[in-house]
C-alpha cells in the first residue's frame, strides 16, 4: 500500500492526474466533435436508406400495375371474359382461352402471385398456380371494403395494405394492386382487375434495402412501411395493439415542423431516444420511415472511448511501475542518508571514509556531500567542546580538591590546638608527623584519581590521628573486599566522610564505633560509611538533598560556607568524576547513628 507522503505515491498520483486529466479531455472533446459527425453520417445513411427502400418498392408495385394495365388493355382478354354464356361446355372453353391470353401476356414465370378478374354482374376469374372461373354473389363483393375503394378511384389503382387471401388453403398474406375498368371505353368502370403479391417479396425488399453492404446482419436501424391512410405495411403484426403503436410513429413524423424529413423522438415501441428520417413516394404514397437509436448511434465513440479507457488503465499501470523504478532511484540514497543521519552517533562521526550514493542525481549527490561536509563540521565542533569540556571538569576538580585542603586543615588545627591546650605534647608532635604524611597525599600531583587503596590508606592515617586525640574510646571497622582495591576514585571522598562521623558520634555515649563496608554491583561499586553517633537532623538531611538538587541543575562549583562544606563538595565532585551516574545517599540508621552511601561506575587505571 503507497503511503501519501512518499516519493512514490507523490509521483505516481501526480502523474495518474495528468494522464487521467488528458484522457477525460481528449474523451469529452472527441465526444463533442465525432457525435455531430456520426449524426450526420447516419442521417445521410438513412435518407440513402430510405430513398432505395422507396424505389425498389416503387419498381415491384409499377411491376405489378403494368401488369394489370396489360391485362386489361388486351382485347383479346375482354372477348373472352365479357363473353356471356350458361352453357358449360363454353365458359370451359372461355376459361381456357383466358389463361392462355394472360400465360401470353406474363409468360411462364410472371412476376405475381395471383391474377383476379371480376366482372359487374358477379362472374370471376382466378389465375395463379391454378385458374379457374366463378360466379359470388355481386351484392355481398360490392360490401367488401377493398372493392369500395377500388371502384372510388374510378379507374386508378389502389394498392391494399397486408391481408390474408381467404380464397387461398394457406391464408398467404398479400398485398394487392387493383383497379376498376370498363367494358368499353367510355362506359362506366364497375369491373375490377386484382394482381396480389405475397407479403414476403415486399418484406425481403425492405429487409435487404438495409442489410450492411459488409455484412449478412441486419443494420442498428429501424425501418418502417406505412401507406396514404396510415396502415402499416412493414413490418407486419397480426397483433392490433402492437400495430396501433407503429401507426403512432407516422403521425409524430407528419406532426414535425421539419422540412427536411428528420426528427428526434423517443421510440413508442422500445422508449429509446432515437433520430429519424422519413420518405414518401410519389408513385404508391407510402410513406418509408427509419428510425436509429442515439444509444445505436454513438456505440463507436463509446467503444472508442472504452478502448481509450482500457489504454489508459494500462497507460496508469505503466506509469505506477516507472513511478516505482523513478522513485526508488530517489528514494534509496535519501533513505540511505536518512539511516546514516539515525546513526550519527559520536562514535559514527570517525569513520575511514564514507562512500558517495551512486545516485544518478547530481541534487542528491550535492546533498550527501554536504551531509559529509557537516558531519566533518560536527566532528571538529565535537572535539572543540570536548577538549573545552575536559578542561572545565579538571578546573572544576582542582577547584573542589582547593576547597577540600582548607577545609581539612582548619579540622586538623583544630585537634592541635586542643591538644596543645591539654599539654599533650608527644601526642601532638605525632598528630603533626601523621598530619605532615597526609599533606603529603592531599598535595600529590594526581588531582583527578586515586587507587581505592591509596584513599582506604590516608583514611587509616586520618583515624589514626583521631585516636591520638580520642584513645580507645574511637574505634574504627574496615570492610572492603580485596577486588575493590583497584578501583579509581576521586580523591578525598571517604576520609572526609568519617571525619563527618567524628564529628557526630562523640554527642553519645562511647565507645563511638567508625564502619567502612564496601561492595561491587556488576558495573558499580559503592562504599557505605556509618557510625553510632545522634545521626542527622531530619531538617538537615531535607537541606542537604536541596543542595544536591540545586547542584544538578548548575554547570559550575556552587557556593558553600564551611558547615556542609564536606558532604556537598563529596557529592559534586561524584558527580563530575561519573558523568551523572553516581551513588549518594544519606539516612538514619534504625539502631542509631547515621550512614552515607556513595558509588559510581567502576574504572580502573588505564582503562
Amino acid at each position: 500500500m503507497l503511503k501519501l507522503k512518499t516519493i512514490h505515491a507523490k509521483i505516481f498520483f501526480r502523474y495518474s492526474i495528468l494522464i487521467a486529466s488528458i484522457i477525460i479531455i481528449f474523451l469529452i472533446a472527441f465526444s463533442d466533435y465525432m457525435t455531430p459527425i456520426l449524426r450526420s453520417k447516419s442521417s445521410q445513411s438513412m435518407h440513402q436508406i430510405s430513398a432505395n427502400v422507396l424505389d425498389t418498392l416503387d419498381l415491384e408495385i409499377n411491376s405489378i400495375y403494368s401488369t394489370a394495365l396489360k391485362v386489361i388493355s388486351s382485347n383479346p382478354v375482354k372477348d373472352a371474359f365479357f363473353k356471356n354464356t350458361n352453357d358449360p361446355a363454353e365458359q370451359s372453353i372461355q376459361v381456357n382461352n383466358l389463361a392462355s391470353i394472360v400465360l401470353s401476356i406474363n409468360g411462364l414465370m410472371p412476376n405475381f402471385f395471383k391474377l383476379n378478374l371480376y366482372r359487374n354482374d358477379g362472374y370471376t376469374f382466378e389465375y395463379g398456380n391454378q385458374f379457374f372461373s366463378r360466379f359470388v354473389d355481386q351484392q355481398q363483393l360490392v360490401q367488401e371494403g377493398w372493392v369500395k375503394e377500388t371502384l372510388n378511384q374510378n379507374g386508378k389503382r389502389y394498392i391494399s395494405p397486408p391481408h390474408k387471401d381467404l380464397s387461398d388453403p394457406s391464408s398467404t398474406t398479400i398485398i394487392s394492386v387493383s383497379m376498376s375498368f370498363a367494358e368499353v371505353y367510355g362506359m362506366k368502370s364497375n369491373n375490377i382487375v386484382e394482381i396480389e403479391q405475397k407479403y414476403s417479396v415486399f418484406e425481403n425488399i425492405i429487409k435487404k434495402a438495409v442489410i450492411s453492404p459488409n455484412s449478412d446482419l441486419l443494420q442498428t436501424k429501424s425501418v418502417y412501411v406505412f401507406d396514404q391512410q396510415g396502415n402499416v405495411i412493414f413490418p407486419y403484426k397480426d397483433d392490433v395493439k402492437t400495430r396501433e403503436t407503429i401507426k403512432s410513429l407516422r403521425d409524430i413524423a407528419l406532426r414535425s415542423p421539419s422540412n427536411v424529413g428528420e426528427i428526434s423522438l423517443i421510440n413508442p415501441i422500445d422508449h429509446e431516444k432515437s433520430i429519424g428520417v422519413y420518405a414518401q413516394s410519389d408513385l404508391s404514397g407510402w410513406l418509408v420511415l427509419l428510425l436509429e437509436s442515439e444509444a445505436s448511434l454513438t456505440k463507436p465513440v463509446i467503444i472508442f472511448n472504452r478502448n481509450i479507457i482500457v489504454l489508459g488503465v494500462i497507460a496508469l499501470f505503466i506509469t505506477l511501475i516507472m513511478t516505482y523504478f523513478v522513485s526508488r532511484s530517489l528514494s534509496r540514497p535519501i533513505k540511505s542518508m536518512n539511516k546514516s543521519l539515525k546513526n550519527l552517533e559520536l562514535d559514527s562521526l570517525y569513520p575511514k571514509k564514507m562512500s558517495a550514493l551512486n545516485s544518478s542525481f547530481d541534487e542528491l549527490e550535492e546533498l550527501n556531500q554536504t551531509f559529509i561536509e557537516m558531519r566533518d563540521r560536527l566532528k571538529e565542533s565535537l572535539e572543540e567542546v570536548v577538549s573545552a569540556r575536559s578542561h572545565e571538569i579538571q578546573s572544576r576538580l582542582l577547584a573542589l580538591q582547593a576547597q577540600m585542603n582548607p577545609h581539612f586543615l582548619h579540622n586538623s588545627l583544630s585537634v592541635i590546638s586542643i591538644l596543645c591546650e591539654e599539654r599533650r605534647n608527644e601526642d601532638a608532635i605525632r598528630f603533626c608527623k601523621d598530619l605532615s604524611n597526609i599533606l603529603r597525599y592531599i598535595s600529590s600531583t594526581n588531582f583527578n584519581a586515586v587507587n581505592l587503596v591509596d584513599e582506604i590508606k590516608h583514611t587509616a592515617d586520618y583515624i589514626s590521628l583521631m585516636q591520638v586525640r580520642y584513645g580507645e574510646l574511637l574505634e574504627f571497622q574496615l570492610n572492603i573486599p580485596e577486588a575493590m582495591m583497584d578501583l579509581q576514585i576521586p580523591k578525598l571522598v571517604i576520609q572526609p566522610l568519617v571525619e563527618n562521623c567524628i564529628k557526630y558520634a562523640i554527642h553519645v555515649e562511647p565507645p563511638w564505633v567508625i564502619r567502612i563496608t564496601g561492595k561491587l554491583l556488576s558495573d558499580s561499586w559503592m562504599i557505605t560509611v556509618s557510625d553510632n553517633g545522634s545521626g542527622f537532623d531530619p531538617e538537615t538531611i531535607h537541606e542537604l538533598n536541596n543542595k544536591f538538587r540545586e547542584i544538578d541543575g548548575l554547570k559550575g562549583i556552587p557556593e558553600i560556607n564551611m558547615n556542609g562544606m564536606g558532604l556537598i563538595n563529596i557529592y559534586s565532585r561524584l558527580k563530575i568524576f561519573n558523568e551523572d551516574k553516581m551513588i549518594f545517599d544519606i539516612k538514619n540508621n534504625k539502631a542509631g547513628g547515621s550512614s552515607v552511601t556513595i558509588g559510581g561506575l567502576q574504572k580502573y587505571e588505564g582503562g
